[in-house]
This record gives C-alpha cells, structure tokens and sequence, in this order.
C-alpha cells in the first residue's frame, strides 16, 4: 500500500481537524508531525526574530521581576495545531488497531503537571532564596511528572509505530473495506 504524500497527508489532517472516527495511516500521521515541528519551529524564529530577549535569567522570572519573552505566535499556532494532531492521533491509533480511548491517559502527567507547577511556585515563593534543601521537595514535585510522561510517550510511540491493521485482520476500529466483485464476473453469462 503506497502511503500519501506530504501535501495530501498534511492537508487531509487539517480538513478532518475534529474527526476523531475513522483511520490515518503511518505516512499521514508522520506527514502532519513534520509539518506542526516545520511551522513550530519557523513561528519560534519569527518569534525571536520580533521579540528578542537578553539572557534569561530563570531566577528573576520565578520571582516575578522579569517577564518571559514574549511568544505569541508559537503560542497562536500550538492553539491552532492542538486539536488537529489529537484527531489525526486518535485516527492512527484505531488504524493500528487501538482504541483512541488511551490519549485519555494524557490527563495523568498534564494534571500532575498543573499540580507539581503550584507545588514549585508555593515552595520559590515562601522563600527568599532557592536553596539546596528546597531541591530535594522540587525534584519529587517533577519527578513523577517526567516518570509519567516517558512512559506513556514510549506506548504511544509504539502504537503510532505499528502497521496498519485491516478490519479483516481483526481490527474493529478500522471501516471494513469490502472490495467490489471483479469486473465481468456478476451478471455475466459467460
């Protein structure tokens, strides 16, 4: 089975932005990849191109003295690119036979994240000054988080890996193709 090019496969992800039915293949899901790292990483420059920042010092920031460089058009298409790459994720887990159900799990670090952030911002902020007694109480706010995170990457990696999974190979979640009759063969007399 030829796979679809990077034109069509980008532009078939865009159009089925909120069709989470149905199935994508390998190259399509791959396809859109490039093209979201492509124009994340062109928005990035741009970005830095219009609203240079000196060094970042991460100190002041969390102390609120300095305001994180400006990044609003990274920030605009993350906006934009989010659904369409859950559905065309949702789309190649069901080609590869697995229910979308699993990017539920994403709600595990991402919620915990948004826990451990609070966690880290409490901890800064009622001290003066970040100290080496104060890592140890960080590190098991992040460390569950990134623990999390690989792991759940690593499954997805692997669901996003597999080979296409026909319907007649047993895959539910895929529309079974039924193949027309042979030209010449129904409703023929010879």
């Amino acid at each position: 089975m030829k796979g679809k090019g990077f034109i069509e496969a980008v532009g078939t992800a865009l159009r089925k932005y909120v069709q989470f039915k149905g199935t994508a293949s390998r190259s399509e899901y791959w396809w859109f990849v490039v093209f979201s790292l492509g124009t994340l990483f062109t928005t990035g420059l741009l970005d830095r191109l219009l609203y240079p920042a000196e060094t970042l010092d991460l100190d002041r920031v969390l102390r609120g003295l300095e305001p994180l460089p400006a990044t609003p058009f990274t920030a605009v298409l993350i906006f934009l690119l989010i659904l369409p790459l859950l559905s065309v994720t949702a789309r190649r887990f069901h080609d590869a036979g697995h229910s979308a159900k699993w990017l539920y799990l994403l709600i595990i670090p991402g919620g915990y994240a948004l826990l451990a952030t609070v966690g880290i911002a409490l901890i800064i902020f009622s001290y003066e000054s970040v100290s080496v007694d104060l890592l140890l109480p960080i590190y098991f706010l992040i460390f569950p988080v990134a623990v999390t995170t690989v792991a759940l990457a690593v499954v997805y990696l692997v669901f996003l890996l597999k080979p296409t999974k026909t319907f007649f190979e047993g895959n539910l979640l895929a529309d079974p193709n039924i193949p027309d009759w042979p030209y010449g063969i129904e409703g023929s007399t010879s």
